[in-house]
């Protein structure tokens, strides 16, 4: 074969190559630009979020504009370095990020625009090109919090409630004491009107600050109090001497349920009324802090029928064996005691969000009764209810009992509000609960 056939050759297999890579690198498919919406924006900085890809030559080129009645900005620019040849593989995360303020801007409607250029031949070399919009309100104004409700009593371990109004709507809303947060509801079907029920921590520390909180849409936050009266109140400091039968029948056997090594009573009983208790508490609190249902409790709560009672709320308990303080923990709650296997009784309508084993409090029911308020029924014999079922006043949940850490057979009894221990005595007045809760949720200020 002559050079120039090889030639010809060679310029044949580089012209079917040029051509063929030409055929692959002007594909024609636009890049993929996703942005939900629509986006608010107030003064404080947040990230929004957006995806951008092109599977096909990889992204050379992504622009970020917001247009305002002021005209356009640019938020974000990009550019690859090369990859005009053979393109660029994109990275496996699509996802773009960047911090957007409202601050120097006008408070209105404005569109957030995402333009997304590839690296393909197509049209005349300048690529595939995508653009996607959102529209974007932008509120650097805080919100109004208008509070309906006058002067408010709430003890420590107790409960209160308050009713306000917002000027828009609210991402969040509630009350704030100290740090801890009371979601607000509606008080109606309709209007603007907000009730929240809220509660002072047992183990809060001083006087607490108490304050309606609102973040709206943008993350403008604001945070307005109103005249409270804190009654600060102690606790009993209650020692309770444990029989030998407890350590001999209860500890051993609920430490088999539970999987723990009873090898010595002591420390296993330790194990369980504190270590066990605490996982128990997180359950509780999880369970009973996203409680989220209309108001559904009318009038007083309802005491265990012809019940007598062992314990009060919120002693403060130290548990002796031979003479010497093995453990302690908090009660919080009312034992109640009537006849073995007594009727056990919702306090008030409700939906029932739990109704299983639970560690210490064995065979255990807790009911969402609206407006962030729970109560919670412990060591029944048996459970008559299942998760999600509608009750009303006075049905039957189950039967007392003594499963779980329990001495004898007896209800614990217990009412939570956010999540919160609050004193029971409150909520089984009716009168306390018709002034103080349900007369602010139709706008009268007792």
């Amino acid at each position: 074969m002559t050079v120039t056939a090889r030639l010809l050759i060679i310029l044949a297999v580089l012209a079917a190559g040029t051509a063929a890579l030409g055929l692959v690198r002007c594909e024609g498919d636009a890049p993929l630009v996703v942005i939900d919406g629509p986006i608010w924006i107030g003064k404080e900085a947040r990230e929004v979020t957006f995806s951008a890809e092109d599977p096909g030559s990889g992204l050379r080129h992504v622009q970020v504009f917001l247009d305002t009645a002021e005209g356009s900005r640019s938020l974000l620019e990009t550019r690859a370095e090369a990859g005009w040849l053979l393109g660029t593989a994109d990275s496996d995360d699509p996802e773009w990020r960047f911090q957007l303020s409202g601050r120097g801007l006008p408070d209105g409607e404005a569109t957030l625009r995402v333009s997304a250029t590839d690296w393909s031949w197509a049209h005349g070399l300048e690529g595939n090109t995508t653009e996607a919009s959102v529209p974007v309100l932008i509120d650097t104004k805080p919100p109004r919090i208008s509070i309906e409700s006058g002067l408010t009593y709430v003890k420590r371990a107790g409960s209160a409630a308050v009713t306000y109004r917002l000027d828009g709507p609210a991402a969040l809303d509630g009350v704030r004491v100290g740090d801890r947060f009371f979601r607000g509801f509606p008080a109606a079907e309709t209007g603007k009107r907000r009730i929240a029920v809220f509660a002072v921590p047992r183990d809060l520390e001083g006087s607490p600050k108490i304050s309606v909180v609102a973040t709206d849409l943008a993350g403008n936050a604001a945070s307005r109090s109103w005249a409270t009266q804190f009654q600060d109140r102690e606790f009993a400091q209650v020692p309770i001497q444990l029989p030998e039968r407890f350590f001999e029948n209860t500890v051993p056997e609920l430490a088999a349920d539970l999987g723990i090594d009873e090898s010595d009573v002591v420390a296993t009983f330790r194990a369980i009324n504190e270590g066990v208790r605490a996982s128990n508490e997180e359950t509780i609190s999880g369970v009973t802090r996203m409680a989220d249902e209309p108001r559904h409790f009318v009038g007083g709560f309802l005491q265990m029928r012809n019940s007598l009672v062992t314990s009060r709320f919120a002693e403060a308990r130290s548990y002796l064996y031979g003479g010497t303080e093995v453990s302690r923990a908090t009660h919080f709650g009312y034992d109640l005691a009537a006849t073995a296997r007594a009727p056990v009784e919702a306090s008030n309508a409700g939906r029932v969000v739990f109704a299983q084993e639970l560690g210490i409090y064995g065979r255990c029911v807790i009911v969402d009764h609206g407006l962030g308020v729970t109560s919670l029924y412990g060591h029944l014999s048996e459970i008559d209810v299942s998760v999600g079922d509608i009750v009303g006043r006075g049905q039957t949940l189950g039967r007392s009992g003594a499963t779980g850490l329990a001495g004898g057979d007896h209800l614990h009894f217990a009412i939570l509000v956010g999540g919160v221990y609050v004193d029971p005595l409150e909520w089984w007045d009716a009168r306390w609960v018709r002034d103080r809760v349900e007369a602010r949720a139709r706008g009268a200020t007792p």
